[in-house]
């Protein structure tokens, strides 16, 4: 069972479930109207004008195992693809934490944990643009137009975590996997990435590696925080 807080204005809602993880129970949603210190990783700021996206986090303390932590950014991932195929809107995962739609951005995912001695939680911020009409981003109302009630989209899309997080949970993460390689943006694509130059991303593997081939066919595996997309 999901307890819901709702704040109108807050740092961030990733922030706001730090500082009470002591007194919320495990599932509980937090989704605010605005953020002042919104983040997104490496800490690259996110921004939004009040009201019309989707800030909320959700806090897992029944999650055990911390070198999973990558798993629950692409399960984070799947739920946010599902929604937004639902509204008729055809996304894409950029590993290893974006959700694309078309060749730009239209949701960003921080997962956190939280340690003392052991693992508290851990923390899955979502921030996916709703109603913004403007910026170098994609929004639910560019692509169709239309204006969404935000509450009803988090509702929507809780269910579809709950479904990719008991998966999870049941062993069955192979299955979540092959799901987000079939719908990989960066799949196939020609990316100047570091210092490699040119490479081909292939897969996303169950140990939150990648593996990508660079221009003299080598082979490659290695563990990504970011990946910034300079061409294709």
């Amino acid at each position: 069972m999901m307890s819901y807080i709702e704040l109108d204005t807050v740092d961030s809602t990733n922030e706001y479930v730090k500082k009470n993880i002591d007194r919320l129970n495990n599932l509980s949603v937090v989704r605010c109207n605005y953020q002042t210190s919104g983040k997104g990783r490496n800490g690259h700021v996110w921004q939004s004008k009040p009201g019309e996206d989707l800030l909320m986090s959700i806090l897992v303390k029944d999650f055990k195992n911390p070198q999973d932590l990558h798993k629950m950014t692409q399960i984070a991932a799947c739920s946010v693809v599902g929604l937004l195929e639902r509204y008729g809107i055809k996304a894409k995962i950029k590993w290893p934490n974006d959700v694309y739609v078309d060749d730009l951005k239209i949701c960003g995912i921080l997962v956190e944990a939280v340690f003392e001695s052991n693992l508290k939680g851990i923390i899955v911020g979502i921030g996916l643009n709703v109603n913004s009409i403007s910026g170098s981003f994609a929004s639910m109302k560019m692509k169709t137009g239309q204006e969404y009630h935000v509450k009803s989209l988090m509702i929507a899309m809780l269910t579809y975590f709950n479904i990719y997080y008991n998966l999870y949970q049941q062993g069955c993460y192979n299955k979540i996997l092959d799901y987000v390689n079939d719908i990989a943006y960066l799949k196939d694509k020609k990316v100047n990435f570091e210092d490699y130059g040119l490479v081909t991303f292939t897969s996303l593997n169950e140990d939150g590696t990648v593996d990508f081939i660079d221009s003299n066919n080598i082979k490659h595996n290695k563990l990504i925080n970011e990946i910034s997309l300079h061409s294709k």
